[in-house]
C-alpha cells in the first residue's frame, strides 16, 4: 500500500463543516455549536501570524471558531493539522505553498513542542531566527 505524504493527506482532508452538538457533547466541549476547520483553514490562520509573535492552540481554535461561526472549533482537527503542516512544509515549499506556513509560530499549551520537526529546540531556533537575539514575544 502507497503511504501517502503529510502534504497529500493536506491536500485530500475533508472540508470544513459546521456542526450543533447533542447536549451531552456539548456540555463536554462547554459550547453548544462546533467548527472542525479543514487543513487550508488552520493553515489560513497561521501564515496570519505576524514573524517573531506566537499563538497558542487555544488562540488558534478561538480564531477558526469565530470564521466558521461556531462557539469553539475541533480541538482534535486544529491539532493534527498544525503537525501536518510542519511535517508537510519542506515539501509544500516547493509543490504547495498554500501548505507552506510558519507552523513554529505556534506553541502547545504556551511552550514549543517536543513532537514538531526538530523538537523543542528545533522550534526555537526557528523561532529565534525570526526575532534575533531577543526572542520571540508572546502574541496577543
Amino acid at each position: 500500500m502507497k503511504q501517502h505524504t503529510f502534504l497529500k493527506k493536506l491536500q485530500s482532508a475533508p472540508a470544513a463543516s459546521f456542526h450543533v452538538l447533542e447536549p451531552a457533547k456539548a456540555k463536554r466541549m462547554n459550547a453548544k455549536t462546533l467548527y472542525i476547520p479543514c487543513p487550508e483553514d488552520v493553515a489560513k490562520v497561521i501564515a496570519a501570524i505576524p514573524p517573531g509573535e506566537t499563538r497558542t492552540i487555544v488562540d488558534l481554535r478561538r480564531t477558526l471558531a469565530a470564521q466558521g461561526n461556531a462557539e469553539t472549533a475541533c480541538p482534535a482537527a486544529t491539532i493534527k493539522y498544525w503537525k501536518w503542516l510542519a511535517q508537510a512544509y519542506d515539501e509544500a515549499l516547493v509543490a504547495d505553498p498554500r501548505f507552506a506556513v510558519p507552523w513554529w509560530r505556534v506553541l502547545k499549551d504556551g511552550k514549543p513542542s517536543r513532537h514538531m520537526p526538530g523538537g523543542v529546540a528545533g522550534q526555537l531556533a526557528l523561532l529565534n531566527s525570526e526575532v534575533g537575539a531577543g526572542g520571540c514575544r508572546p502574541g496577543s
